[in-house]
């Protein structure tokens, strides 16, 4: 009887399986390997100590390091700090920094462990098709995508690499196990693809040495055994160039073209020139050919050759000398020489940091041991932009829905002013900013910046409140006439609501433009505010220690961007429904 029940339930399990299909194995076999993944990057995070470059160079660890040095002091401006300094009257200051590090490894571990738990959850649910299931999945995403910020890219440690593919693979299972793609979903979705596309790229450049490339042609040359005797040679017909340090050359024999200043029959070579105006740039195919040639390298010719040997194809066709030992040989004549097809110096750290870099600059104090984390400061910078813009938005948006009603009721003003305000958008406004910022220094420093931001609003607003108000249908002026309605009922009746939905398109590109336009007029107005100067401030000294700091100040401004246009889409849901509700009463 048991063998029976075994053999049906057996049946019964086969059936199942063999009534899935492709795209529902293909997801059941992904959300195991999701769940393996998630585990393993628990266990990982579990085993890393204190001591450990991985745990050390994180950013939670480098944060809990600044926090044990900031409760030393007496009052800690920082909200971190006093916290830190209420830790220290409990463990004591000798066991401090321990202590926090601790406390940031488990953070760590239960940050790991959510993960799993939000997997192991959200592949239950796919599998059942349980109400939710993709919700969770999408909290395990955020969960797995947030630990980029904090693990740093260690050589030999994987934790990266599981975490980019676990993200890719939570983010298909997202896009394939429905049918209906929510707007939330696929905005997570997309911002975590962001995350592996941006940490995905720096790990390839990195592996190909930021270059593809295919070998060049050799250089052929002679060697000498000084530079004399290869100018020698070179008179002598024997080669038709020599590589040398300009510094020496420029000692025995005049430069090309000639300069008056130069006797050249004062020099030991007076018939030989050394080239000034030697193309350097190597080329092949029309790609860039590495190594490059020094800059203190220079090119030596006859003086009756000097007028033809201008390019690097010209001297690669002569016969070469150089001294044997001397760097010339070894940088450039016997290096490996390479055509480069890509180029992925732009992946470089320099230009593109990781973002636990970015993320670690933020949490850090924008001064060495200074009282205050950089993230605290750019949000009061973003603060004082976000100030500026929102009058700029105001006086624009309002300028700009009284430009676009006047031109709808005056056709006289619209055929007149209309190409004024399009040719206003042509003038850059990095142009006008310091303009506007001498015209009104006299006045409260935000006003000049809040005046730029407008300039970049009420054109947009403008525009759409003339297309919304002329919108309506013959028909329906009809109908309002039929009725005796005045030109202000006919406006606030029918062609105001009616171009409601054109205004609020117009206000959502003016939200994020007001800020660029306050980001760009804080440059020139000398404003110390602001998230301008902060950006001014770090593109300054572009350096691996500032580039996370000034990518930093860049996500802020997003941030702020987004907020803006996030409120009035808010205030347009509030509106619409308000309207609608009043339509149907």
């Amino acid at each position: 009887m048991v063998d029976v029940q075994k053999s049906q339930a057996t049946g019964r399990v086969a059936v199942a399986v063999a009534s899935l299909n492709l795209k529902q194995i293909t997801l059941l076999v992904t959300a195991v390997i999701v769940v393996a993944l998630t585990i393993t990057q628990f266990i990982i995070t579990n085993r890393l100590s204190i001591g450990d470059p991985v745990f050390m160079d994180s950013t939670l660890a480098e944060l809990a390091v600044w926090m044990a040095d900031q409760a030393t002091e007496d009052e800690p401006e920082a909200f971190l700090a006093g916290v830190a300094q209420r830790r220290m009257a409990t463990v004591g200051e000798a066991a401090l920094e321990s202590t926090l590090l601790n406390d940031m490894r488990r953070i760590m571990t239960v940050w790991t462990g959510a993960a799993v738990v939000l997997a192991i959850v959200g592949a239950v649910g796919l599998t059942f098709q349980m109400p939710g299931h993709r919700n969770t999945l999408l909290l395990a995403m955020m969960t797995t995508n947030a630990f980029i910020y904090i693990i740093p890219p260690v050589e030999g440690s994987h934790s990266v690499s599981l975490i980019l593919v676990t993200v890719t693979l939570i983010g298909l299972l997202l896009l394939l196990s429905g049918e209906h793609v929510e707007r939330y979903i696929g905005f997570i979705v997309v911002l975590s693809f962001f995350t592996v596309v941006w940490e995905g790229s720096k790990a390839f450049a990195n592996a190909v040495g930021y270059n593809i490339t295919v070998p060049a042609a050799e250089w052929q040359y002679t060697g000498y055994d000084d530079l004399d005797a290869a100018l020698v040679a070179l008179q002598n017909g024997e080669i038709t160039a020599v590589l040398a340090d300009r510094n020496q050359l420029d000692e025995l024999m005049p430069p090309f073209p000639p300069e008056d200043d130069v006797d050249a029959t004062a020099l030991a070579y007076p018939d030989l020139s050394y080239l000034t105006g030697f193309e350097r740039e190597r080329t092949q195919f029309g790609r860039e050919v590495t190594p490059e040639l020094a800059r203190r390298v220079a090119v030596a010719t006859t003086t009756g050759n000097a007028p033809q040997t201008r390019t690097f194809s010209q001297l690669q066709s002569s016969s070469i000398g150089a001294v044997t030992d001397s760097f010339v040989v070894e940088d450039f004549l016997n290096a490996e020489h390479h055509v480069v097809l890509m180029n992925f110096k732009i992946s470089n750290d320099l230009n593109l940091p990781h973002l636990q870099s970015i993320s670690e600059a933020l949490l850090q104090p924008a001064r060495r041991n200074g009282p205050l984390l950089l993230v605290r400061i750019l949000f009061g910078n973003a603060l004082y932009t976000w100030t500026e813009a929102v009058l700029g938005f105001v006086f624009g948006a309002t300028l700009g829905f009284l430009l676009g009603t006047i031109f709808a009721h005056v056709k006289l003003l619209q055929r007149s002013l209309m190409p004024y305000v399009i040719a206003s958008q042509t003038i850059p406004i990095i142009a006008l900013a310091p303009m506007i910022v001498i015209w009104l220094r006299d006045t409260h420093p935000i006003l000049p910046v809040a005046v730029i931001a407008s300039y970049l609003t009420f054109f947009p607003v403008t525009i759409n409140t003339l297309r919304g108000l002329q919108s309506p249908d013959r028909l329906s002026f009809d109908l309002m006439n039929s009725y005796a309605a005045s030109p202000w009922q006919i406006m606030w009746k029918l062609r105001f609501p009616a171009a409601l939905p054109y205004i609020f398109t117009a206000l959502k590109v003016s939200a994020t433009a007001s800020v660029v336009g306050a980001i760009i007029g804080e440059l020139p107005s000398g404003i110390r505010n602001g998230l301008g100067r902060a950006i001014l401030d770090f593109s300054s000294d572009y350096s691996l220690i500032s580039t996370p700091k000034l990518w930093g100040a860049i996500f802020i401004a997003a941030l702020t961007g987004i907020v803006s246009y996030l409120l009035v889409v808010i205030t347009e849901l509030i509106v619409m429904r308000s309207q609608l509700n009043t339509n149907q009463r």
